[in-house]
């Protein structure tokens, strides 16, 4: 958004408990999210903390985000153990599957990268290891290149070592994305629950293999008559 609009949208929305979905990414103006991000004794004044969501709000770990405002501000997570830093007691996981859900039931899947934890909770595993858990989204803010308000988990629950996991594909993302998209614009959209879908389903495949075909640039993004 612009900086007319940015100025507009913080007139009308400044200290009150209201989140806004913008193209610039979540701006959540509630005072208390204001002062519950963890600043590392780094004083960062409400107004700061405005710009910086607007300034990097796209530029953050967005299946946390996801989790954090729709999934109760929990996720469930697979993971392989990369590294574990003795020193500052905690782990790495190189990558992460995320789980969570919208407010409306539906589940979500997703990934993470490079998500350091406290080591706490998974102090009897070891590199290599591939673990299931359950655990707490939150905010916090980041300064390695710039201030940035992101999303990381902690207090880790119901860990178990489990064979493998299976991350979703780029493919698998996008059209995660493009169905939740057609039940948006659907008309039927007021009056169903999700399952079973009330759409044609010939309709739905239609439109899920156009956008699907626009989203990656390909030529045939048509759908039938």
């Amino acid at each position: 958004m612009n900086n007319e609009q940015w100025e507009r949208m913080k007139r009308e929305n400044y200290g009150e408990n209201m989140l806004c979905l913008t193209e610039d990414g979540p701006i959540d103006f509630s005072p208390d999210s204001y002062k519950q991000v963890e600043y590392n004794g780094i004083h960062v004044s409400y107004d700061e903390y405005l710009d910086i969501m607007r300034d990097t709000g796209n530029d953050v770990r967005q299946y946390f985000a996801m989790c954090f405002y729709s999934g109760g501000g929990y996720a469930d997570c697979s993971g392989m153990i990369e590294r574990v830093d003795e020193g500052k007691n905690k782990i790495l996981f190189k990558q992460i599957y995320v789980s969570g859900m919208y407010g409306d039931g539906t589940c979500f899947d997703g990934r993470e990268d490079h998500v350091w934890m406290d080591r706490s909770g998974f102090e009897e595993y070891s590199v290599g290891d591939c673990l299931r858990f359950s655990a707490e989204v939150y905010r916090y803010l980041k300064t390695g290149s710039g201030k940035k308000i992101d999303y990381a988990l902690k207090n880790s629950e119901y860990v178990e070592k489990i064979d493998s996991y299976k991350l979703p594909t780029d493919d698998d993302l996008l059209l995660q994305s493009i169905d939740r998209l057609i039940c948006e614009v659907c008309v039927y959209a007021e009056h169903c629950y999700g399952d079973p879908c009330l759409a044609s389903p010939e309709w739905r495949e239609d439109m899920r293999s156009a956008l699907f075909a626009f989203s990656k640039g390909e030529d045939n993004a048509q759908t039938k008559s």
